[in-house]
């Protein structure tokens, strides 16, 4: 059973981000005014306005209408900076048959910032309507005129769906008063008086609904001020398909003003959630785009939020009216959710969802008689699930005496019914690549949720695909991790025994935060009547998760910080080395999965190479072992040789502490497993190793420079010598281009060598260079076996042999000047290599084995 990562992150659709308002334009906050002013009937507005709690002030409103459905509102409030009142209405003035006012409190709201002044626009019920559910959309500015300098004049603009819920919207903070109040400013006139202005645009629209019982509901351009539609009321259990058609029957009105808000449809139910159509405009790559999206919006206060989600598969439409053309068409999916603090999804679409000039052509028939027609129809799971931190449920994984209720285990049930309407409607709509997220989950301060491909991931479809996604909640940084030993099933709902369980551990990241099989189950099993796994249309997939508790620290430290490490380091530059520490904090959850698997820390970084610990145990044994990142991310011309020391902690006693040293060679002998003790004699009470189910590693790094490659004597031939050498052998002996690498040459293969451990020295005769070997190579012996296996594959190959064997340049220093030797004493690089006794023997057994 194969376990992978998915190959790319598993996306659930293409995400629409909202246009951004202009500085004028921030979020526009719902006032609590809504509740605390009282409704006034249709009949308050003929009656006069008169002063207003003993302030005095009087109001001059005029309204200039611009058709039906746009005006420009302007309120003028005399004595205004003495009025006492808390809150101060216009008259009503009618704007595509709604009532509308403005409000302004001078002295703040409740919600406003000390000195600042509250303005809302507030619209009321529509006139000749007994129903208490009514909604409109407007788009608005309001405004306080500067009538010396229109250039300063204050101004905000914002768009909100008014309903009976929600009449007034607007801002607490408006602006200061203080800079309103300054006669000098140029905002009072008449010494006293303030203009507000408001101008208002009302959408008018019409929309129609049918769920999945072909029940429609709808409502016209008129009549839908009036009704007490479904549309817009709260969520209608079970409602998992429909389809939502929503007409504009005012578009040039909104034409500029979707450049930067945009405009959004009466809420429909579609499972657990309210889901509205935004559209908007937006520039991609320079070009002007319709972009269409659907969004969660939350209704009803009353249920939690974090309750409400619903995956959705939806086609979004812009429906062609010229007879006889075709209708736009993208589908898309996702889980929805009432707002995005579960990171789920609260808006998906496009934002290039077609180009404006196709959209408004006059010979398009997307925009006729100035309507346009969105639509959406959707298919909501009808889904289940359940969730348990018990240890219990992931019984048998926790081992003798692990603590179960940390919050570090848990198990995650989800029941997906109609699962083969799904997948018919999958192939009908020819959609490949389809993913299915679960609700989330939490253990261990992460969110967990399961990622299911109803038809995989491979064409033509043959296995389901099933993956467990890990992020982090808190959000804290980009490069956290965790260890999680995950058990994914698909229930044998007749025969628990028969279910499909795979089981894996895995470091979950940012860079990979699902893990799991892309060939879970064939279809074939799973659609199989009498497989167990479909009944009754359902199928029934189950997570068991348990997480490593773990912290781990990097620092570094100098010889002097440890008196058992000695020599020179090449780590961070002399004398300096570094230490990794891994606690693992609830170790005896994982014992038993270390019996036939291992767990194993994140990547540290060490003298340019990355590194972390791993730990199994073997017949009793715990064994513990330095590993290097062999991703596909990682470099893999870099080769590092590093010498370490690793421990498992004694926390009663540290003198007790057992130590062990190794090395290894990143790239060619990448691990070395160190076995420390019995696992029953660590896990005693009174031993120190296990304390309050913790366990500390620690990895001490004392050396770490780069390799030698014998790949790297490449650099030491030029183009010209390349294509000069021959594998015929009297040429080997006689070849005139035997003078060998140049002075700078040498001197590059000298610093190879340098720093892989060698050293060319001349001692009194220059003419007779030697190779010493750096003592503490010298001491490895995986570090000669690795050096000789190197050298074994480099004279596979007859023109690298003759490198090794011909007479080199050697440049010697005297007295800074540059000395180059010619002769014919000049020795070859292979009796450089002799010279390290240790070496001469393997070497001549090299030579002889490849004659």
């Amino acid at each position: 059973m194969k376990q992978s990562s998915t190959s790319a992150e598993a996306v659930s659709s293409s995400s629409s981000s909202e246009p951004i308002p202009s500085d004028h334009s921030q979020p526009a906050t719902s006032s609590s005014s809504s509740e605390k002013t009282p409704s006034i009937s249709a009949a308050a507005e003929d009656l006069a306005v008169a002063a207003r709690d003993g302030g005095g002030a009087q109001e001059t409103v005029s309204v200039d209408l611009r058709g039906e459905y746009s005006a420009v509102c302007r309120w003028t409030v005399h004595n205004f900076p003495k009025i006492k009142a808390k809150p101060l209405h216009s008259k009503y003035f009618e704007v595509g048959g709604y009532d509308c006012r403005l409000l302004v409190y001078p002295k703040g709201d409740s919600q406003a910032l000390p000195g600042y002044i509250s303005i809302y626009l507030q619209i009321m019920d529509p006139r000749g309507t007994s129903s208490s559910k009514w909604d409109c959309f407007a788009s608005y500015r309001l405004a306080i005129v500067n009538l010396v300098d229109d250039s300063k004049t204050i101004h905000r603009d914002s768009w909100h769906r008014f309903s009976s819920k929600k009449k007034s919207h607007g801002w607490c903070d408006f602006t200061p008063s203080s800079t309103v109040f300054d006669s000098k400013l140029g905002y009072l006139f008449n010494s006293d008086s303030v203009l507000i202005t408001a101008d208002i645009l009302i959408l008018n629209e019409s929309v129609n609904f049918s769920r999945d019982n072909n029940e429609t509901l709808s409502s016209s351009a008129s009549s839908m001020k009036m009704m007490s539609s479904p549309v817009v009321a709260g969520p209608v259990s079970d409602v998992v398909n429909g389809k939502f058609t929503w007409k504009v029957h005012n578009f040039s009105l909104f034409k500029e003003m979707i450049k930067t808000q945009k405009i959004m449809s009466p809420v429909f139910p579609a499972g657990e959630c309210n889901l509205r159509i935004s559209v908007y405009q937006s520039s991609v790559n320079g070009v002007e785009y319709l972009s269409m999206c659907l969004e969660s919006k939350d209704t009803e206060k009353t249920v939690l939020l974090s309750d409400r989600s619903c995956w959705c598969l939806f086609r979004m439409s812009v429906l062609n009216q010229k007879p006889g053309s075709n209708h736009m068409h993208r589908d898309s999916y996702g889980r929805f959710a009432a707002d995005n603090k579960s990171g789920d999804n609260t808006s998906l679409g496009w934002n290039d969802y077609m180009k404006m000039s196709d959209f408004v052509g006059l010979d398009s028939g997307f925009l006729v008689d100035d309507t346009a027609v969105f639509s959406t129809s959707f298919h909501v799971i009808k889904e289940f699930s359940n969730f348990s931190k018990s240890g219990a449920l992931t019984g048998g994984r926790s081992g003798n005496g692990a603590r179960k209720s940390d919050g570090h285990m848990g198990k995650f049930t989800w029941r997906i019914e109609n699962f083969t309407r799904l997948k018919d409607l999958l192939k009908k709509r020819k959609i490949t690549g389809l993913c299915i997220k679960s609700r989330r989950f939490q253990i261990g301060n992460r969110d967990c949720r399961l990622i299911v491909y109803p038809r995989g991931q491979s064409q033509p479809p043959c296995h389901l695909s099933v993956f467990l996604e890990v992020t982090d909640s808190r959000n804290t940084s980009s490069d956290w991790s965790c260890f999680v030993s995950h058990r994914l099933a698909v229930v044998n709902q007749r025969m628990e025994d028969k279910s499909v369980t795979k089981e894996s551990q895995n470091r979950y990241s940012k860079a990979a935060k699902d893990w799991g099989w892309r060939e879970f189950v064939t279809l074939t099993s799973l659609f199989d009547q009498d497989s167990g796994f479909l009944v009754q249309d359902t199928v029934v997939f189950s997570a068991e998760v348990l997480i490593l508790k773990e912290t781990s620290v990097m620092q570094d430290f100098t010889d002097h910080d440890c008196d058992s490490v000695n020599g020179s380091s090449q780590v961070d530059g002399p004398g300096k080395k570094s230490s990794f520490t891994w606690k693992v904090e609830n170790f005896l959850a994982f014992k038993e999965i270390m019996e036939t698997r291992k767990i194993f820390s994140k990547f540290f970084q060490a003298g340019g190479c990355e590194l972390r610990i791993g730990v199994y145990e073997s017949f009793d044994t715990i064994c513990i072992y330095l590993e290097s990142d062999q991703s596909v991310g990682s470099d893999p011309d870099k080769n590092f040789w590093v010498r370490y020391r690793m421990a498992v902690v004694n926390q009663k006693n540290p003198t007790k502490t057992v130590w062990k040293e190794s090395s290894i060679c990143t790239k060619t002998w990448n691990n070395s497993v160190l076995q420390f003790m019995k696992v029953s004699d660590m896990l005693e009470a009174d031993a120190g190793f296990l304390v309050r189910d913790t366990v500390v590693f620690v990895c001490e790094i004392l050396d770490c420079c780069p390799w030698f490659e014998f790949s790297d004597l490449e650099v030491l031939a030029s183009e010209d010598d390349q294509d000069a050498l021959t594998t015929d052998p009297d040429e080997l002996v006689d070849s005139e281009d035997s003078e060998g690498i140049s002075g700078d040459e040498e001197d590059i293969f000298r610093n190879l060598l340098s720093r892989a451990g060698f050293h060319l020295t001349y001692g009194e005769n220059s003419s007779q260079p030697q190779v010493t070997l750096r003592e503490k190579l010298l001491m490895d012996a995986g570090a000669i076996a690795g050096f000789l296996t190197g050298l074994r594959v480099y004279l596979d190959d007859p023109a690298k042999v003759k490198r090794l064997l011909l007479p080199t340049k050697l440049s010697t220093s005297n007295d800074g000047k540059k000395l180059t030797k010619t002769d014919e004493s000049s020795t070859s690089l292979m009796n450089l290599l002799m010279g390290v006794k240790v070496l001469q023997q393997a070497i001549i057994d090299l030579l002889l084995d490849i004659m």
